[in-house]
């Protein structure tokens, strides 16, 4: 159980998003498109640089762990009808999906 120090964040995210979708608030919904480009250019970045990517997958979280946190907060928030948000963390998810992957096979 020592990974949810590693996944508290997420959660707390997710928690965000969520107020965010049963109560619409402008300065909630500055504040989460910041940090959701801030982690899809992250994730990116970690997707092309393998240094990164060493570095992003350092976590000791289980990888269904995010792919659970991705698809509730990308059925959230297209849900709630915010749907390119909604798309941005569908990116995160499948660069995400992919960068992990990626890491699997470069470590065989």
């Amino acid at each position: 159980m020592d990974w949810i120090k590693d996944a508290y964040l997420d959660v707390i995210v997710l928690l965000f998003i969520l107020v965010f979708a049963l109560y619409e608030n402008t300065v909630l919904e500055v504040v989460l498109w910041v940090y959701s480009s801030l982690l899809l250019l992250s994730k990116v970045l970690a997707f092309f640089m393998p240094a990164l990517q060493k570095k992003a997958n350092n976590s000791t979280a289980p990888p269904l762990f995010y792919n659970v946190i991705y698809a509730l907060t990308v059925a959230i928030l297209v849900y709630s009808g915010n749907h390119y948000l909604g798309g941005a963390w569908g990116v995160i998810w499948i660069v995400s999906v992919f960068s992990s992957g990626s890491l699997k096979k470069k470590n065989i």
